[in-house]
C-alpha cells in the first residue's frame, strides 16, 4: 500500500490530539510512518523570547544557545530565556537589533553584528565590550555577517563592504566589495570566502579581497552562502543553489529549485548534507553533494513566516529561525515519537480523546474511550463511532475464536459481545458492572476483572465458580497468564495467584503495594506497576521484589500500563509521561510532551504493542505511538552550569541584594555581611530538557549529594561560617548517568574582629597593656585593693537588684503572654492560641498521618453553641450571661482531655479540638457534652438555676486520609459551623457532623468544602452523623 503525503501548507494545520490519535490510522507495512518528519518545539514571546524575529543562533563553550532578534539578545538553557537589550542598567548592548552573531571558543568572545551601531565584540567571562562602527572604519553601520578566523580576528560583512576586525586591538582593515550577503571561513586556512549582494564570490584574506567567481543569477538576488570540503555553497533568492570549486572558483553543481517561494538561507551540516530555508517557511534538505536534488523537510507544523536562520548545535540538533514565527526546535526523538501526515492518514478531527483500550489487527482498529467505542478499517476511511457504546467509558477489547468471532467489549456498564456489526448483546451475571479488563484463553473460555472481583466466563457465558470467594469485593485491575498459572492485580489488595485446583491465594502482602495496577513477565520475572508506589519487579525463582520508585529517576510513582521493546527494555506509562527501564544497564529514561508526546498523563489499561513492534499508549489526550527502536540505550550527560550568585546582607547597613553572573567564575569571594548565599544552577540538555536532573553537595556542609530531581535548582545557605569550600554539581541526561563535576569555590571572610590582621593588633595591645601594668604595679596595688572591694560590694548590690528586676520582669512577661492567649472571661484559649496550637500541630499531624500510612490520631473539630443564649441574657442581664459562660466553660475543660484545646470561638460560641484514633469515637463525645450541659442546670447570682441546653457540629481535619492537602482547618471548622446552625435551625439540643465515607473522591470533597450538601457529592466521600431520629438538611 502507498502512503499519500498531503502537502502541509495546503491544509489546515489539526490540533495535537487530533495528530496524536490519528497515528492509529497509520499505514501498514514499512511505510508505516514518514522517518523524515520532524516534530517540532516552538518558542515565541509567551515562552520569553524578545521578540519573534530571530536573525542568527549561536552555542557557546558552556552549552548555551544564544538568539539574536530584532529586539534584544537571549541566552537559552532549555527552560528560560535571559535577554539583554540596549540600554540596560548593566551588561547592555550597543543595539537591541542583531543581524549577525559569532562565538569564538578560545577567546570566549561573543561577535555581535548590528543592524544599527556596527560591530559589539562581548567578552563573556567579563562582560567587557569592544565597540565599532563607521567612524572606527568599519565599511557600514549594518552589519550582515561574521565569519571568525580563529585567531581573535574576524571578517566582517557589511552592507558597505567586506573588512577584518582584529578584537583585542579594535583594528579594522577594509577589503572593499560591495554589500556582503553570506560569509563562510574555511578553518585553518586563514581564508574566508565572501557572497556579495550582486551574486559575486570573493576570497578573502585579512588583508586583500580576490575575486573568485560570479553566479549566473540576477543582480542584487544573492542571500547565502556555506562551505565545507566539497566546495562552497552560493544562493540566489531565485536562481536556485550552486556549487563552487574553493580552489579555482568553477561552478561544480547548479541545483535550479522547483520552489515558488524565494530562497532565504543556507546550512550545512556535519553529515555534509545542505539545508536550503524559503521565504515561506519550508526548508528542504539535498542529502550529499552528489544527491540527485533536495527534497522539502516534513514539519508537524506550518512555520508562517519566512525562515532567517538555520543552525546546527553541538548535538547535531537543528534549530530554526524566523522572521515573525519565532524559534523552533526540531526535537532528537522525531523517528521515535511516531505522529505525524503519513500516520494520520488524512487530516481530519477526533470524536473522542480519554483512551482506555486498543485492539488491532492490520488496519483494522478499535478504541475504548472514555465516551464510548471507535473503529476505523482501512485508512481510507474514517473513524466512526461503534452505535450502542455511546456515553460508555470502555476499558477493555477482547477478540474471541482466534479472529474469527466477535469481540468482547468491558465497559463500566457491564459486559457487551458484539459481533462487528449490528446491536451488541449485553452479558448478565457479573458481581459488579464495572468491568476493568478481559482475558480470553485459547478455547474461548476467559476471565473478567470487575470492581467486584473475577469472574470465570465458559463458552460464552458468565459462570459462577464459588472456588473465587477470596477476590469477592476486590477490583480487578490487570489479569496476566503465565503457564499454568494465573497473575490477577487488584486496587486495594494487592496481588493474587490462582493456580489449577485451588483457590486464589494473596502473594507478597508485605513487599507489593495494596494498589496495582498493570502486570508484565519477562524471563522469569513478574512486574507490576503499582498506584503510588512505582514497579515491582518480583524475582519468581527466588521471590525477591526490587522496587523502583520516582526517586530511582521513573517519571512518576503512578504505573497505568507497562509494555516491552525488542531490546527488552520495559515502556512504563505513568502520570507525568513515559518511563523506559533498561534492565540490562540499569538505566531509566523519561520522555514527556517535549519529546513530542502528546500526553503527560496516561490511562490504565490503555496500551498495546503491534506486529512491528511499534507500541501504542492511550492517555487522556489520545494515544502516542513510539517506535522504540529510535531511543537510544544511553544519552549523553546534560551540562551542568551555575549561572548566578546571590547574597544578601545580614543588616540594612550591609546594602541591598547583590547578584552577579558566575557562569565562567571558579570561585567568589564572601563578605562576612553576606548572611544569605543562593546560587543559582541549571541541567543544559537540549535532547531532553524536562528529563534532565541536578546533584550537588558542598564539601565540608553535605555529606551525600542533594538530588532536587528537577533541571533547575537554587542552593541557599543562611550563616555561613568562616572558611572554604567548594561546590560540586553534577547534571544527568535522560538515561540519569551524571557526568563530570563543575566545581566553585566559595571563600567566606571572617568578621573584622577575627581577621589575623586584628590578631596582631590584639597582641600588641596586650604587650603594651602588660608594660604599663608592671610600670605602675607598685603604686597601684593598695589602691587597686581599695577600689576592689568597693567594687565588689556596689556589684553585689548592683547584682542582686538586677537579679530582682529580672525575676519581675520574667513575671510579667509570662503573665502577659499568658493573658494574649486567654479569653479574659473564661479563662481559656482564644483565637491567637488557636492560630499557634495549630501551627504546631500541623506538621505533626501531617507527619504521623505519613508514617502510619493515613493511621494515627486525627483532629476533630466540634462547634458548641448555647442554645437560646439571649434569653438569659435579656431576662437576668449581661452579669448573668456571663456567669453562664464562664460554667459552661469550666464544665467542658472537664470534658476535655490534657491534649485537646478548648477555644472561645465568639459570644457564645466555643470551639473544642479533639483528638480521635476512630471518627466513630467522635459521636460520643458529642452526646457527653450536650448530656453534660442539658443534664445540670447552672447556678447564678442571687440563687437562680438555669436549665440549658447546647447544640454542636463536629467535622475531622483533615477531612480525608486519601486526600489530605484538600481543605486547611478553617474549611473544616467552616464545615462544623454548617453542622452546629443545621441543628440549631431544627430542634437544638443536639449534635450533627460529617466524616469521610468509604471512597472520598477529591473533586466531592472540595465540593463539599466549598458549601454543597453531602447527598450532591455522594455518600461514598460523605456520610452525616446526628443525634435526631431523621438526617438533618446540611445548609450552605
Amino acid at each position: 500500500m502507498i502512503c499519500t503525503q498531503t502537502n502541509e501548507a495546503t491544509v489546515r494545520r489539526p490540533s495535537a490530539v487530533a495528530l496524536a490519535l490519528l497515528a492509529l490510522a497509520a499505514c501498514s507495512g514499512a511505510q508505516a510512518a514518514d522517518p523524515g518528519l520532524l516534530r517540532l518545539e516552538s518558542h515565541g514571546p509567551d515562552e520569553g523570547l524578545p521578540q519573534s524575529t530571530v536573525r542568527a543562533l549561536a552555542n557557546d563553550d558552556q552549552g548555551f544557545l544564544w538568539v539574536a532578534t530584532q529586539d534584544g539578545l537571549a541566552r537559552f538553557d532549555g527552560h528560560r530565556f535571559q535577554v539583554w537589550r540596549a540600554g540596560d542598567d548593566a551588561q547592555d548592548l550597543a543595539s537591541g537589533s542583531i543581524d549577525s552573531m559569532a562565538f569564538d571558543p578560545a577567546t570566549r568572545r561573543l561577535w555581535l553584528g548590528t543592524n544599527d551601531s556596527g560591530l559589539e565584540v562581548v567578552h563573556l567571562p567579563t562582560w567587557d565590550q569592544v565597540r565599532l562602527d563607521a567612524r572606527s572604519g568599519l565599511a557600514h553601520n549594518q552589519i550582515e555577517g561574521i565569519a571568525l578566523d580563529g585567531d581573535d580576528g574576524a571578517w566582517i560583512g557589511t552592507r558597505g563592504g567586506l573588512d577584518h576586525v582584529v578584537a583585542e586591538t579594535g583594528a579594522v582593515t577594509s577589503l572593499g566589495g560591495g554589500e556582503i550577503a553570506g560569509l563562510a571561513a574555511l578553518p585553518g586556512s586563514g581564508v574566508a570566502l565572501a557572497l556579495g549582494r550582486d551574486c559575486r564570490l570573493w576570497r578573502a584574506t585579512r588583508t586583500s579581497l580576490d575575486l573568485l567567481a560570479t553566479l549566473p543569477s540576477p543582480a542584487d538576488d544573492c542571500v547565502a552562502l556555506q562551505a565545507g570540503p566539497e566546495g562552497a555553497w552560493a544562493a540566489s533568492a531565485h536562481a536556485g543553489v550552486f556549487l563552487f570549486a574553493v580552489a579555482d572558483g568553477k561552478m561544480r553543481r547548479s541545483l535550479p529549485l522547483q520552489q515558488a517561494a524565494p530562497v532565504t538561507t543556507l546550512l550545512r551540516r556535519g553529515d555534509g548534507s545542505l539545508l536550503i530555508g524559503f521565504r515561506d517557511g519550508r526548508v528542504a534538505r539535498l542529502d550529499s553533494a552528489t544527491a540527485d536534488a533536495p527534497f522539502p523537510l516534513s514539519l508537524d507544523r506550518r512555520l508562517d513566516s519566512s525562515v532567517t536562520t538555520l543552525h546546527e548545535d553541538a548535538a547535531g540538533s537543528l534549530w530554526i529561525g524566523t522572521y515573525t514565527s519565532g524559534l523552533h526546535y526540531a526535537r532528537p526523538l522525531s523517528a521515535t515519537v511516531r505522529v505525524g501526515r503519513s500516520e494520520a492518514g488524512a487530516p481530519g478531527g477526533w470524536p473522542k480523546a480519554s483512551m482506555r483500550a486498543i485492539w488491532r489487527a492490520g488496519d483494522h482498529i478499535l478504541l475504548g474511550t472514555d465516551g464510548g467505542l471507535l473503529e476505523r478499517r482501512g485508512t481510507a476511511v474514517d473513524w466512526r463511532e461503534v452505535p450502542g457504546f455511546d456515553g460508555h467509558s470502555v476499558r477493555a477489547i477482547a477478540r474471541e475464536g482466534e479472529g474469527r468471532g466477535g469481540w468482547w467489549i468491558g465497559t463500566h456498564d457491564g459486559l457487551f459481545h458484539w459481533s462487528g456489526r449490528g446491536p451488541a448483546r449485553a452479558m448478565d451475571g457479573l458481581p459488579d458492572n464495572r468491568v476493568e479488563t478481559l482475558l480470553l484463553e485459547p478455547g474461548g473460555d476467559g476471565w473478567i476483572g470487575t470492581h467486584g472481583g473475577l469472574v470465570r466466563m465458559q463458552a460464552g457465558k458468565i459462570v459462577d465458580d464459588p472456588a473465587l470467594a477470596p477476590l469477592r469485593d476486590s477490583q480487578v485491575t490487570a489479569l496476566l497468564r503465565m503457564g499454568p498459572r494465573l497473575w490477577i492485580a487488584t486496587n486495594a489488595n494487592g496481588l493474587w495467584r490462582l493456580d489449577p485446583g485451588q483457590a486464589p491465594a494473596r502473594v507478597f502482602p508485605e513487599a507489593l503495594h495494596n494498589s496495582l495496577w498493570s502486570l508484565l513477565a519477562d524471563d522469569g520475572a513478574l512486574w507490576a506497576g503499582s498506584y503510588a508506589r512505582g514497579i515491582y519487579r518480583i524475582d519468581l525463582a527466588t521471590s525477591a521484589v526490587t522496587n523502583i520508585r520516582h526517586s530511582d529517576g521513573l517519571g512518576n510513582d503512578v504505573i497505568y500500563s507497562m509494555l516491552t521493546d525488542d531490546l527488552g527494555r520495559l515502556w512504563a506509562s505513568t502520570n507525568n509521561g513515559l518511563s523506559v527501564i533498561d534492565p540490562g544497564n540499569g538505566s531509566i529514561q523519561v520522555l514527556g510532551p517535549r519529546d513530542g508526546l502528546a500526553n503527560r498523563e496516561y490511562n490504565s489499561g490503555s496500551a498495546y504493542r503491534d506486529a512491528r513492534g511499534l507500541l501504542y499508549f492511550g492517555g487522556t489526550r489520545g494515544v502516542d505511538v513510539l517506535d522504540p527502536s529510535g531511543l537510544p540505550r544511553h544519552s549523553a550527560p546534560a551540562r551542568p552550569v551555575l549561572t548566578t550568585l546571590r547574597t544578601s546582607p545580614l543588616d540594612a547597613d550591609g546594602g541591598g541584594p547583590r547578584e552577579i553572573g558566575i557562569v565562567y567564575d571558579s570561585a567568589a569571594q564572601l563578605a562576612h555581611r553576606d548572611r544569605m548565599i543562593t546560587v543559582r544552577m541549571t541541567a543544559i540538555d537540549f535532547a531532553a530538557p524536562d528529563a534532565a536532573r541536578l546533584r550537588y553537595r558542598v564539601l565540608g556542609l553535605h555529606d551525600d549529594w542533594v538530588y532536587p530531581h528537577a533541571p533547575t535548582a537554587e542552593f541557599s545557605v543562611t550563616g555561613l561560617p568562616p572558611g572554604g569550600y567548594v561546590l560540586e554539581v553534577e547534571a544527568a541526561g535522560r538515561d540519569g548517568r551524571f557526568g563530570q563535576p563543575r566545581r566553585f569555590g566559595l571563600e567566606m571572610a571572617p568578621p573584622w574582629w577575627r581577621h589575623p590582621v586584628a590578631y596582631v593588633a590584639y597582641a600588641l595591645a596586650l604587650l603594651l597593656l602588660l608594660g604599663l601594668v608592671v610600670r605602675r604595679v607598685d603604686a597601684a596595688v593598695r589602691r587597686e585593693r581599695r577600689q576592689v572591694e568597693l567594687l565588689e560590694r556596689t556589684v553585689a548590690e548592683r547584682t542582686a537588684q538586677l537579679q530582682l528586676a529580672n525575676q519581675r520582669l520574667s513575671r510579667a512577661n509570662a503573665r502577659l503572654s499568658i493573658d494574649t492567649r486567654r479569653d479574659p472571661l473564661t479563662r481559656i484559649s482564644n483565637r491567637r492560641d488557636l492560630q499557634e496550637w495549630l501551627g504546631r500541630e500541623a506538621a505533626a499531624l501531617r507527619s504521623r498521618l505519613e508514617d502510619t500510612n493515613g493511621g494515627g490520631d486525627r483532629l476533630v473539630f466540634l462547634m458548641i453553641d448555647i442554645d437560646d443564649f439571649k434569653q438569659v441574657n435579656d431576662v437576668y442581664g449581661h452579669q448573668a450571661g456571663d456567669e453562664v459562660l464562664v460554667h459552661l466553660a469550666d464544665r467542658l475543660r472537664l470534658l476535655s482531655r490534657d491534649d485537646d484545646l478548648l477555644v472561645r470561638w465568639g459570644g457564645e460560641e466555643f470551639l473544642l479540638i479533639s483528638r480521635f484514633a476512630h471518627l466513630e469515637d467522635a459521636p460520643q463525645l458529642a452526646e457527653r457534652i450536650r448530656a453534660a450541659i442539658a443534664g445540670q442546670p447552672v447556678r447564678i447570682g442571687r440563687g437562680v438555676s438555669l436549665e440549658l441546653t447546647c447544640s454542636i457540629g463536629f467535622a475531622p481535619w483533615p477531612f480525608s486520609i486519601e486526600w489530605p492537602d484538600i481543605g486547611d482547618w478553617s474549611a473544616c471548622v467552616g464545615l462544623a459551623d454548617r453542622c452546629l446552625y443545621t441543628v440549631k435551625r431544627g430542634s437544638k439540643n443536639g449534635w450533627v457532623g460529617v466524616v469521610p465515607g468509604d471512597a472520598p473522591k477529591a473533586e466531592a470533597i472540595q465540593a463539599l468544602l466549598a458549601g454543597a450538601h453531602p447527598d450532591d457529592v455522594g455518600e461514598h466521600t460523605v456520610r452525616m452523623l446526628y443525634s435526631g431520629e431523621k438526617p438533618p438538611r446540611l445548609g450552605c
